[in-house]
């Protein structure tokens, strides 16, 4: 069975682990009621791994390293805007 979940991503940090079933798909990066959140559509059943994300705020130097991006939200009303990226590194 499939579903969409919803996932902390916080306390924000450079690197986040979330855990989360095989095989998820991100389907949104945003803020809801005043915190960070990833929905990814998910095979109930999965067992879970721990993925990780790099976060960074607009003009912060990225690593080279840095995987592809899955979604940006705003926080305080617009004056910072973060984006996320699924961490490539080993």
């Amino acid at each position: 069975m499939r579903a969409v979940w919803k996932f902390p991503l916080g306390p924000l940090n450079d690197l986040i682990d979330v855990a989360m079933p095989v095989g998820a798909e991100i389907v949104f990066v945003g803020v809801q009621h005043g915190e960070p959140m990833l929905w990814a559509r998910v095979q109930v059943e999965a067992p879970l791994e721990t993925r990780r994300f790099r976060v960074a705020g607009t003009g912060h130097v990225l690593a080279d390293e840095v995987g592809p991006h899955v979604g940006s939200f705003m926080l305080h009303d617009g004056a910072i805007v973060v984006h996320v990226f699924e961490d490539s590194a080993p």
